[in-house]
């Protein structure tokens, strides 16, 4: 998308309540699940150069609520709310608004593409069991400009740590000596714009993931991990969208972990009369590698004994995805309608190494529990950003509040007679000035 003409696309666009320049985490969720073919603002943490497009908002939300377990007594709000935004100064002529220099935070934020690879308890040298805690840091930093023919850069960090202590069961915050979980990201991207019917972007990203007693030191054992994201933008006047090929690369380097992933496809987003509507179609490949993880009751865990003597087992996966989205107003032109979903199909091939197969039993192994072949799919109905279908609704005031909800997935077929339930799985807005 052309960034001298964001701004106007984008209000023409939220007028008609399609594909908003300013939307959020539960307009994805609800909307197909994910934004590699559509442009919005949950793109900055794929392209810090994509901050050049939203800027001067504030974004927050309470976070993903999907515990349908209410138990007596217990936390039942939402977990990991986050809030921050993004600021812009114009430094260019008043007729150009290019050079300009932004700069953005965000607190808060759970990485689940890094925070994936955290076990839930680590095996020390000395034998002692220890939590993984939950990091409390969450700060996500932007630096960004653009420059005056367009173009515009980006810069990125996230920081999300915790060393020395884990919430207790009084929920304060005590001292647990061995306790460390440390992800660290720092990425640089750019936005180019060829003409006027093709952009490029690219970003390129080193992260650091580390855990547990024996994984201090940053420059320690090489754990370092590459990300790469590519796609562009192919304006079409015949079906007044874009198409969108793009391209994800992942070189995971993990305590116990070795991963990578290779996701390549194309899309189309097409603006509908009061409508946006986008699809996409992508081949999946993916190889994990793992050494003294275990799974028990639960709980994965990994023992960091061994790390001179790696018995590693392999998974891997190919296959492919589609997925979807489509929000339209209906009624009057400040309240949408969303719906989306995804499906993936892979054939996964297990294999296990001889000398931990012998050790592991129905209820203790690894991330395979044997050798074989078979079909596997994302999550078909837990109520998390990574399951088959997500429904919702947004709120456009004056083209300034904009609120946008994912519906608990249960709530139509729910009995309200029967006592408590969530109505929602999300809630964000932002506020643009």
């Amino acid at each position: 998308m052309n960034l001298k003409t964001v701004a106007a696309v984008g209000t023409a666009f939220g007028i008609l309540g399609v594909g908003s320049a300013f939307a959020t985490f539960a307009r994805i969720e609800s909307m197909g699940k994910n934004t590699t073919y559509i442009m919005d603002d949950v793109s900055i943490f794929d392209n810090a150069a994509n901050i050049n497009l939203y800027s001067n908002y504030l974004i927050g939300e309470f976070g993903p609520y999907t515990d349908n377990d209410l138990k007596a007594g217990g936390n039942v709000d939402p977990q990991h709310p986050s809030f921050g935004g993004i600021f812009s100064i114009a430094i260019g002529d008043d007729n150009n608004p290019d050079p300009r220099i932004s700069i953005g935070g965000l607190f808060g934020r759970v990485n689940a593409e890094l925070m994936q690879y955290l076990p839930n308890k680590v095996v020390g040298d000395n034998g002692e069991v220890t939590n993984v805690p939950e990091t409390v840091t969450n700060f996500d930093g932007f630096l960004g400009g653009t420059l005056s023919d367009g173009n515009a850069w980006g810069l990125h960090v996230y920081i999300a740590t915790q060393d020395g202590g884990d919430k207790g069961e009084d929920g304060n915050y005590q001292v647990s000596k061995n306790s460390f979980a440390s992800v660290v990201q720092a990425d640089g991207g750019m936005n180019f714009q060829f003409t006027n019917y093709f952009d490029l972007e690219f970003s390129l990203a080193l992260a650091r993931i580390q855990y547990g007693p024996e994984h201090h030191n940053f420059f320690d054992d090489g754990n370092f991990s590459w990300l790469i994201k590519s796609r562009a933008f192919f304006t079409l006047d015949a079906i007044n969208g874009e198409l969108v090929p793009a391209l994800n690369l992942k070189f995971i380097d993990a305590p116990g972990l070795d991963e990578k992933h290779a996701q390549v496809g194309v899309g189309v987003n097409v603006a509908l009369d009061r409508g946006f509507f986008w699809m996409g179609l992508d081949f999946i490949y993916n190889k994990r590698k793992a050494h003294d993880w275990f799974y028990e009751k639960g709980v994965w865990t990994y023992d960091s004994r061994n790390e001179d003597n790696k018995i590693w087992d392999d998974r891997t996966d190919v296959g492919g995805m589609i997925s979807f989205g489509i929000e339209r107003n209906i009624w009057w032109d400040w309240f949408v309608i969303r719906v989306g979903g995804q499906k993936s199909i892979l054939y996964t091939k297990c294999n296990v190494n001889d000398k931990n197969a012998d050790k592991y039993t129905k209820d203790h192994y690894g991330i395979c529990k044997d050798d074989g072949n078979f079909f596997t799919t994302n999550p078909l109905a837990d109520g998390t950003s990574k399951d088959h279908v997500g429904f919702g609704f947004g709120i456009n005031i004056e083209e300034k509040l904009k609120i946008d909800v994912t519906v608990a997935e249960d709530l139509l077929f729910r009995n309200p007679f029967q006592g408590e339930g969530r109505l929602f799985s999300r809630i964000s807005a932002t506020y643009s000035f």
